[in-house]
């Protein structure tokens, strides 16, 4: 009785501790990127571009580039006609972003004019200051990533949320792409 009560105590203390992440090493010099205490990895963080991600950590490099997007897939992201914003949180120390975010990569690498893509890089804690969220967008609680925000740009320029997508596909065996064009084919036909 007493080993499982010691058991649950230092598993209720592992917890604690796993909410709370470790401070990040600040960058060694003006210019420079701040590091995860995990892996030591620079941190991409607040607002940055494809390019920024590409250059940033080889993993979202060689992942973007293996990918190979049908052409019909391609089709429908350059059909969405109708002005959206999608804002994608992810972690650069995040195996799950490593993983979902180069499909977004991928399409983007033909960008839709109607599609304006943001990208909001969070450390560990998840937090993002509410002044990185692109202009109109109401900023929006994150707990997980990469999750995916899907705003439709309203009559007089507004922004209202219309979907999310969080962590992974909504559908088995699904990926990212088909479920990121699948919804902005929605939110486009959400006015």
């Amino acid at each position: 009785m007493k080993s499982a009560f010691l058991l649950t105590a230092a598993a209720m203390l592992l917890g604690a501790q796993s909410v709370v992440p470790p401070p990040m090493i600040p960058a060694a010099k003006p210019g420079e990127l701040p590091c995860d205490a995990h892996d030591k990895q620079p941190l991409l963080l607040g607002a940055t571009t494809r390019k920024a991600i590409l250059e940033h950590r080889a993993v979202f490099r060689d992942a973007t580039g293996r990918i190979q997007l049908p052409e019909t897939l391609r089709a429908r992201w350059q059909a969405v006609k109708q002005p959206l914003t999608l804002v994608a949180v992810f972690g650069s120390w995040c195996g799950d972003s490593q993983r979902e975010l180069p499909e977004l990569l991928a399409l983007e690498a033909e960008p839709n004019p109607f599609i304006e893509v943001h990208y909001l890089g969070v450390y560990r804690d998840k937090k993002l200051e509410s002044s990185a969220w692109p202009k109109g967008c109401v900023p929006q609680a994150v707990v997980r990533v990469p999750t995916f925000y899907l705003f439709a740009t309203q009559p007089g320029g507004g922004q209202k949320l219309v979907g999310t997508i969080v962590e992974t596909p909504p559908k088995p065996n699904q990926r990212m792409a088909e479920a990121l064009v699948d919804l902005a084919e929605k939110g486009a036909v959400s006015f």
